[in-house]
Parts: structure tokens; sequence; C-alpha cells
């Protein structure tokens, strides 16, 4: 009876020899490294700590609640996102351009770039894309609801660069209004333009 005891002391939490198809030393090295937290890179890094400040500075406080209910994080509003007035494109135009075009679905988009103007595009960026570059949107796609049109105007830095679709970008957008999570989107490159560092 000691001896189970010894051995069920000795068990690592979670292992059950009746189930398990691996030993349990590897069980518990398995789980090790998976309790651990990875190492981040130094972009992943700065991408933890950007997102860290931009959460502390707009953070006025957080309210508990008496009975047990989840606390209540108070923010600071930030000031208005910028005014868009984008307008559905009228049938009648719409229909039109249909007609010249017959590889248009439902209407919406805009033309690609050429290889040359997409190298030239690249090139031109080369001299400021980088982690933390303060940028502004100042296109967007077209979209049926004018939701990216919507983004026009909105600053923000960029947040990551992707190494095999050189042509987009991912841009972390400063909240506007009452927005408290993170607006991360991933936007053509032509539609982004640096800007100084202005908070």
């Amino acid at each position: 009876m000691s001896g189970d005891t010894d051995e069920r002391g000795r068990t690592v939490t979670g292992y059950n020899p009746r189930i398990a198809t691996v030993s349990e030393a590897e069980f518990a090295e398995l789980m090790t490294l998976a309790r651990e937290q990875p190492r981040l890179t130094p972009d992943g890094q700065w991408r933890h700590d950007y997102h860290a400040a931009m959460i502390a500075r707009r953070t006025i406080g957080v309210q508990p609640d008496l009975f047990g209910a989840r606390a209540v994080t108070h923010m600071h509003r930030t000031k208005p996102g910028p005014v868009i007035d984008w307008q559905p494109e009228p049938i009648d135009e719409k229909l039109a351009r249909i007609a010249r075009d017959p590889h248009a679905a439902f209407g919406i988009g805009r033309p690609a770039l050429s290889d040359e103007e997409k190298a030239a595009m690249l090139r031109s960026a080369a001299n400021w894309l980088r982690l933390g570059q303060r940028v502004r949107l100042i296109g967007a796609s077209a979209s049926i609801d004018g939701q990216f049109e919507r983004r026009a105007g909105r600053v923000g830095v960029v947040w990551r660069i992707s190494r095999t679709i050189t042509d987009y970008v991912h841009i972390y957008l400063d909240p506007v209004g009452a927005e408290r999570a993170e607006k991360i989107v991933f936007v053509e490159l032509r539609d982004v333009e640096p800007i100084e560092n202005e908070q």
C-alpha cells in the first residue's frame, strides 16, 4: 500500500498511466515545454510593449464589483475619427461601369498595379517602411458598405511587415471615439503614407 502511495506521490499532474502513450518522464518534459512562455522575437517584444503602453495610456482605472461581478475598466475617450463623406455609387453609374468591364464582379474593386508600378512603389517605401513607423491611411480598396473607405484618414503605426506579401502591410490603428479593442488592418501599401511622429 505504501508503495502505491509513493508511486502516486511521484506521478506528474495530469499523467494517467492507463491511457498514456508516452512514459511519465516524456509527459513531464512535454508539459514543461507547453507551460513555458515562448521567447519573443525583437519585433514581437516591440509589439507587446507598444500594445501595453497604448492600454496603459488610455486606462483611467479599474472598478471592482462589490458582489463578485466582472470588474469595470474605465478608459479615456479619444478624439473622434476623421469624417468621411462616403456615399454608395449610384445604380446608373455602377451599371454603366460594369457594362464597360465584363470582368467586374459586383461592380467593386480597383485596377491592380502593374509589376513595374508595384516595383516602383516598393522601392519608394524602402526609405520609410519599418516597424513602428507612424503612418496615415490615404485611400482604400472599394467595398460595398463603405467600411474600407471609412478608414481613410486614420492614423496608426506599422505593426507587421510581411516577407511574402510585400505590397500589403499590417497597421495598428490608433483608437478613435469609444474604441477599446485594438484595430489591426491589413492594407495595401499604396494606401499608406508616412507621417512624422505625432500623438
